[in-house]
């Protein structure tokens, strides 16, 4: 594959079943592909207006699920064999009926910032594109875990006893950051809580068997809002 355009971005890239780093880290990545379906997915991306999923176990047949303000479309792909080299990966897709000029659809990522290196605890894509045009993703090398919603992105770091979220606005503008967290597990799925000036934050996330997942805001016992996942990604300790 041709790469003459390389575009630099920050973006996510999650395996479709979980993956073991030299530090001992878990990867594993979910999207929520029906109403209340949720499949682990190979490549995540959460980009400033937009959410991007591709489901596949290689090379082969695919689905590529799109959400813009929360709707949600799907397309088969053909998904074609990795094209490593210089640090970079290629992943070339084929949409029926659909062309693209040089490099083609694809989606960039990286074999070097990856949860195989006990640097990062999550693996590096720089970017989907598709034939509804090129988008970079978010990306944090040390987040425990990074979702998205209609409405917000939503990362967690968790280091020293620490626990921390930060939240963005879908446009990519600044949302809430609050220390001092903690994790629990109930009905199988994590669940991260912080508060804030009488406001509860509460994130949900599954793991393998126990996809899905919600984030809350709440105060005196009352749920104010609840947002569904459309995906996630998440890094654990082996």
């Amino acid at each position: 594959m041709s790469r003459t355009r390389v575009r630099l971005a920050a973006a996510i890239v999650l395996s479709s079943v979980p993956l073991a780093s030299a530090a001992g880290f878990t990867e594993a990545s979910f999207a929520q592909v029906g109403a209340g379906v949720w499949k682990p997915v190979r490549f995540w991306c959460d980009a400033p207006g937009r959410v991007l999923a591709l489901s596949s176990t290689g090379a082969g047949a695919g689905t590529l699920t799109q959400w813009v303000g929360g709707v949600r479309s799907q397309v088969p792909v053909t998904v074609g064999a990795d094209d490593p080299g210089a640090g970079q990966v290629y992943t070339p897709l084929t949409f029926a009926g659909r062309t693209a000029p040089a490099p083609g659809f694809f989606v960039h990522s990286s074999n070097v910032e990856n949860v195989q290196d006990p640097a990062y605890r999550l693996t590096h894509v720089n970017e989907f594109r598709v034939p509804a045009g090129s988008f970079g993703c978010r990306y944090v090398p040390q987040a425990a875990v990074l979702a998205s919603t209609a409405k917000h992105s939503v990362l967690v770091w968790e280091a020293g006893g620490r626990v921390t979220y930060a939240s963005r606005n879908r446009d990519g503008t600044p949302g809430v950051t609050i220390t001092g967290g903690t994790r629990t597990t109930r009905d199988g799925r994590a669940e991260y809580r912080w508060n804030r000036g009488g406001y509860g934050y509460v994130l949900v996330v599954g793991p393998v068997g126990r996809a899905g997942g919600e984030l809350r805001v709440e105060r005196a016992g009352r749920v104010l809002s609840r947002e569904s996942l459309l995906a996630y990604s998440v890094s654990t300790p082996r």
